[in-house]
């Protein structure tokens, strides 16, 4: 008898071992089929299966060279351990790791270990996650990672150390980021921002920071950034809505800093706000005992505005709780 016959019976047989100890319930639609794998080890609530390990459950397919199948007493799997770069696909989902734990009863997909995976939105956009430790449900509820955390999306990179991702109708609406070790960090085309948590919106892609914020903007959408200065930031709250190409900047303890080539603000409250049609910047408002200096004046006044045609710094006493006060400076040269 040749050996690729033998195998062949050999497979044959393990398939038909794998099928008795985990059996099918054709009444039920949460299948566990084992289809193949190269040996099987059985006692009495575990199979351990090894080489080409082939699963299907539900709308997944289930890859790994080593693996362990727990059951009860009746022979149906409660668990399964899959390990050495296991592999699950899903009709929106894909998950790679070192060590993937399924746990059938309570519906979650555990990763360990240089765990990869990739997450669809509601437009079938992918959300791509690196991190140590995934946890996933099956049926589309909330997911975490954490331990060198990584995540790009579109035109979005953001580290952090752990993140919650918060679903809606079954897909994924919300990112929460947080930075225990070290801040967390978003980058976008025209923003850089880090914070002790950042939270962003799958769906308006606008991004709230909270805690130590620190954030460097490129005010015009219009031009590349190497054409332009920034505008530096740093607030206890911060908020950038894509939408409509606006910043706020909020400081209740502490006032918001706001540098933009050489003007210097701080206030208690503080806006930067875009055309939303042409995305060109328009002005800055420094709103509650603000105090705003240039190169030759300094302006403090309840309200401050700054104007990016003209550069020039502005205040309506009419709104303003007090007077303001304008103070030229000496600029001439020693």
């Amino acid at each position: 008898m040749s050996n690729n016959y033998k195998n062949t019976i050999y497979r044959a047989a393990i398939f038909i071992c794998l099928a008795l100890l985990v059996p099918v319930h054709t009444a039920q639609a949460e299948e566990f089929i084992l289809k193949h794998a190269d040996t099987l080890e059985a006692s009495k609530n575990e199979v351990i299966v090894n080489g080409n390990i082939l699963i299907n459950y539900k709308d997944a397919i289930i890859e790994a060279p080593e693996g362990k199948i727990i059951t009860d007493d009746t022979g149906r799997p409660i668990k399964a351990v899959f390990e050495k770069r296991a592999k699950i696909k899903m009709t929106d989902r894909f998950l790679v790791a070192d060590q993937i734990t399924v746990n059938i009863k309570e519906q979650t997909l555990f990763a360990e270990g240089n765990s990869i995976s990739e997450l669809d939105d509601k437009d079938k956009n992918k959300i791509t996650i690196s991190s140590n430790y995934q946890k996933l449900h099956w049926s589309g509820e909330n997911a975490s990672a954490k331990g060198n955390l990584k995540t790009t999306y579109k035109d979005t990179l953001v580290t952090a150390d752990e993140v919650l991702i918060i679903y809606k109708n079954k897909k994924p609406n919300e990112a929460i980021f947080y930075g225990i070790n070290s801040k967390a960090t978003i980058k976008q085309p025209n923003h850089h921002t880090s914070a002790n948590s950042i939270t962003f919106n799958l769906d308006t892609h606008g991004v709230k920071a909270s805690g130590d914020v620190n954030n460097v903007s490129w005010p015009d959408d219009t031009k590349n950034t190497i054409e332009q200065d920034p505008v530096f930031v740093t607030a206890e709250d911060l908020f950038i809505d894509n939408e409509l190409g606006k910043i706020t900047a909020n400081g209740p303890n502490k006032k918001v800093q706001l540098i933009y080539q050489d003007t210097k603000g701080e206030s208690l409250k503080a806006y930067l706000v875009k055309n939303p049609k042409t995305r060109k910047p328009e002005k800055i408002i420094f709103i509650g005992d603000a105090q705003v200096s240039q190169l030759d004046k300094e302006l403090i006044s309840e309200e401050v505005v700054f104007n990016f045609a003209d550069k020039k710094l502005t205040s309506n006493t009419i709104i303003n709780k007090r007077p303001k006060t304008l103070i030229y400076k000496d600029n001439a040269k020693p």
